[in-house]
């Protein structure tokens, strides 16, 4: 009854969330609408606050394996009102997962264009399965492409969107910090007066040991400092890693058997690994093509610009 209580009231809280979405678009083009905005976006940001609980809460030992159907699905729409899904998680065990650094995942369909927005702070998204453009204002329109495993990272106040172009489609992964989810600032038109800065990142792959390939971004800016790591496995290769810290590793593509100490659990796909601190932390690819995704030396900023925002 629990579960089911549970995917009744995310059922609920994303139809509320999609209504709001799109009646502000409804309100905005209307001339007497704005005035409803600022409500509208009150409710919606309460519906927000359920479909952004932290699956996190569900672990249950030193070693647990969060399911994709385990976390809450969010849709946002674009100015067509096409979907795009979400998904989200914190790393670490609050409530919220805007309580503490998080991971934003969109599932981009293809031909699917993001809204104009912006945010406070630097935002760093790597892109991943199909190559995506993003689009920036800087007085004008620039446009910039990343290719499969190459990284975005968009200036404070930098309106921009991210599009997937292709036929296939791709997921973008965002880590929020030091703020979980900074301040979100959507924009249905650009005015023209707009100045921002956007570049491309591209790291080499390294090798970590036989059969296994690692593509790390190192991030350090005003309010942000941490690492994020890509690993390639072949079949049947193996990551030796030490927890320090409670660890949160996501599995891109493939299977892996996942092993701390005498415990042993299985991760697939679209999956979170999330261990205790150990010394002795082991994963194995069981299939071809498996990736894993995980961020790592996390450092905290004395002080972060603007306040939680629940609607990006």
């Amino acid at each position: 009854m629990e579960v089911e209580e549970s995917r009744r009231r995310l059922s609920v809280a994303n139809q509320i969330n999609e209504s709001c979405q799109r009646l502000e678009m409804d309100c905005t083009h209307s001339s007497h609408g704005e005035q409803w905005v600022t409500e509208l976006r009150a409710v919606r940001a309460l519906a927000e606050s359920v479909l952004r609980e932290n699956p996190v809460l569900q672990v249950r030992g030193p070693l647990h394996v969060i399911r994709s159907y385990e976390m809450p699905d969010r849709y946002v729409l674009n100015r067509h009102r096409r979907r795009e899904l979400r998904k989200g998680f914190g790393l670490h065990r609050g409530v919220r997962n805007d309580e503490g650094p998080s991971v934003v995942v969109a599932f981009t369909p293809p031909a699917y264009e993001q809204r104009w927005h912006a945010h406070t702070v630097d935002e760093y998204t790597l892109a991943l399965d199909t190559r995506f453009s993003g689009r920036y204002a800087d007085g004008k329109i620039r446009e910039l492409e990343a290719e499969d495993g190459e990284l975005f990272h968009f200036h404070p106040h930098t309106y921009h969107a991210l599009a997937n172009p292709g036929e296939r489609h791709g997921r973008t992964f965002t880590l929020k910090y030091p703020i979980g989810i900074s301040v979100w600032l959507p924009a249905l038109k650009l005015t023209g007066m707009e100045r921002g800065q956007a570049e491309v990142r591209w790291v080499a792959w390294e090798r970590e040991r036989a059969n296994v390939l690692l593509r790390r971004f190192q991030i350090g800016d005003a309010y942000h400092r941490y690492a994020i790591n890509v690993a390639m496995l072949a079949p049947q290769a193996r990551l030796d890693l030490k927890c320090e810290q409670e660890g949160y590793f996501y599995v891109l593509d493939g299977c892996v058997e996942i092993r701390r100490n005498s415990q042993t659990v299985h991760a697939s796909a679209d999956d979170l690994i999330v261990a205790e601190p150990t010394p002795s932390f082991r994963i194995r690819a069981l299939t071809r093509r498996t990736r894993l995704y995980w961020a790592s030396d996390m450092v905290f900023a004395a002080c972060s610009p603007g306040a939680r925002d629940s609607c990006s």
